[in-house]
């Protein structure tokens, strides 16, 4: 048998970790490759209330009832008719995409039938009376008559899904049955937080929704929680839910009439604390282009995203406004990353509903979402998922997806499935691991991206590809960015890590001795390394929080320390002062 190989060691003898072990079950091959911070990375999940966790929409004034209806309308398929011209249901079970390309949605045809757009229908009269003749096509869709009619069983399903059916819970709050309408119940301030919950004789906030959080608590996983909604009024629905839930307390989740009662999430018992205090709720103002927490007050800054925090401890509030304004946005990101979310497990944003109303509803103008994207290169350790249901086909409609260092918008496609979810409003209703289930898809997507960012062709991949294309080499054809994140930086990336986490008095020079280790052949040390193979250049490394340490990209250098954030050009002439 061959002699072992030594462990490769860089240059002035750094300790280097051992290589992550190998996963005996993997999610997609490759997997091991990760370091284990890299697997399970920090997660900080938002989630928009309406259509994504809660049923009725407050912000547009729209009930459960009319929700539902909504939801299928969008999720049923069909064509038109070659006589008539009306909508002809096609599809026979709800589904966010297409099942071909020759079909059109329901709201889709209704929206055709009442355009509200000004270049169509120039009279705002007009595009009001039509989009409210739209609506409430939609509001009865699958009533008898209606063309959604055949979809009936499926909005039923949702109403039995909802509703409570533990006969001796029902008993308990005189339940007979699920109302639909809020309206018709309005709350009773004599009552208490239990019954005012009940009233509806359903679950407001989905079972699959408090699912997920136990999930998450039981495997120990860091988690932060940001709930998103236009509306403020929602907001502190949910908040008391949670809050009852955390304590062990909600009705439909305490342990009593025959319920399950999940761990508890206040504080208590070295429990993690995800209720949402008062302080913790920020506005959005895109007009003035700041994110406000009234009663945070002045926060210090912490010294680490990572999973430090103690166990059972209550944040403190302090008085006075907290503002981080953008553009640019590293401020709002790291403002609400590194200071707010270090403070607390939960927070919540009140999204600025006219900003996006008075822009027509372009995704450009909806709610604010921030991501360290860069290709998947920039930030590995921590993983933003925004869930709503609100998103549409072709762009994201409601939500304003940006790279937090440039500003640019990021198109749908790039950031779906990794970063943003469509929540399925059907399956997440009827489906109680509907999240724990569309949480590890999106982490699997982040996990392969970053082993394909590090992905460096051999030369043999790469005569064959040039071969395979007919119009030639395609590296020519690549701008200077794209051709140095294919082929440095991914053999950069661990040196860089490494130089950031030492601090060295000269990181030039630590750099070149770094690269100097591996005998200036990535591919043969990437080859020594089990399980690697000649494709992936994936050094060992020590944990590090890139988001704590000046992040450096096309020579844009971000502050992240204390409370001092700013940002200035690196120098052209690559200073190390500077730099």
């Amino acid at each position: 048998a061959a002699a072992a190989q030594p462990p490769l060691v860089p240059a002035g003898g750094l300790d280097v970790p051992p290589s992550p072990q190998r996963l005996e079950v993997e999610s997609f091959p490759g997997e091991s490759r990760l370091p284990e911070d890299e697997r399970d990375r920090q997660l900080v999940l938002h989630f928009a209330l309406p259509r994504t966790i809660m049923t009725c929409d407050m912000s547009a004034g729209r009930s459960t009832e009319t929700e539902l209806n909504e939801v299928l309308s969008e999720m049923a398929w069909g064509s038109l008719d070659s006589t008539s011209g009306e909508w002809v249901l096609e599809s026979q079970t709800p589904s966010l995409d297409p099942p071909s390309e020759t079909v059109i949605n329901y709201a889709e045809y209704v929206a055709r039938s009442f355009p509200s757009d000004a270049s169509t229908v120039p009279d705002e009269e007009e595009q009001r009376q039509n989009q409210e003749a739209a609506a409430a096509k939609r509001a009865v869709f699958t009533n008898a008559g209606e063309p959604g009619a055949d979809f009936r069983p499926f909005f039923e399903q949702m109403v039995k899904s909802l509703a409570i059916t533990n006969k001796t819970l029902a008993k308990a709050y005189d339940i007979k049955k699920p109302i639909l309408d809020e309206q018709d119940v309005p709350e009773d301030p004599s009552r208490t937080d239990a019954q005012a919950i009940m009233r509806y004789g359903r679950h407001q906030v989905l079972p699959a929704f408090w699912q997920l959080l136990v999930s998450l608590t039981k495997k120990r996983r860091y988690f932060k929680l940001v709930l998103r909604s236009f509306s403020q009024e929602q907001l502190l629905v949910m908040q008391r839910e949670l809050q009852l839930f955390c304590q062990g307390q909600h009705p439909a989740h305490c342990g009593q009439n025959k319920t399950q009662k999940p761990p508890l999430m206040n504080g208590e018992k070295n429990s993690r604390d995800m209720r949402l205090a008062d302080g913790f709720i920020g506005h959005v103002d895109r007009t003035k282009g700041q994110l406000e927490f009234t009663c945070l007050g002045p926060v210090a800054q912490a010294e680490s995203s990572a999973p430090s925090e103690v166990l059972g401890a209550t944040p403190a509030q302090p008085p006075g406004p907290t503002i981080y304004a953008f553009p640019p946005f590293h401020e709002a990101y790291a403002g609400l990353q590194e200071q707010v979310l270090a403070l607390a497990n939960t927070v919540a944003l009140v999204d600025d509903y006219a900003y996006w109303q008075q822009n027509k509803k372009v995704a450009t103008a909806g709610k604010l979402f921030l991501v360290d994207h860069a290709g998947g290169l920039a930030e590995t350790k921590v993983q933003h998922i925004f869930f709503d249901g609100a998103i549409g086909q072709h762009d994201a409609r409601c939500i304003d997806v940006r790279d937090v260092v440039d500003g640019e918008s990021l198109p749908l496609p790039e950031v779906n499935g990794m970063f943003l979810h469509h929540v399925d409003l059907y399956r997440a209703s009827t489906e109680d691991e509907y999240f724990i289930t569309a949480l590890e898809a999106c982490e699997r997507k982040m996990s392969q991206q970053i082993l394909q960012s590090r992905h460096v062709a051999t030369p043999l991949e790469s005569t064959a590809a040039a071969s395979a294309s007919p119009q030639g080499n395609e590296e020519e054809k690549q701008t200077h960015k794209e051709w140095l994140n294919r082929n440095i930086i991914p053999a950069l990336l661990p040196a860089m890590e490494a130089c950031q986490r030492d601090r060295p008095a000269d990181p030039i020079e630590f750099i070149a001795f770094y690269m100097l280790g591996t005998g200036g052949n990535i591919q043969k040390a990437s080859k020594d390394e089990e399980g690697l193979g000649a494709d992936i250049v994936d050094l060992p490394r020590k944990p590090c929080h890139i988001a704590l340490s000046p992040v450096r990209r096309e020579g844009l250098t971000m502050d992240l320390k204390k409370d001092h954030f700013k940002t200035r050009r690196s120098s052209p002439t690559g200073n190390r002062a500077e730099s």
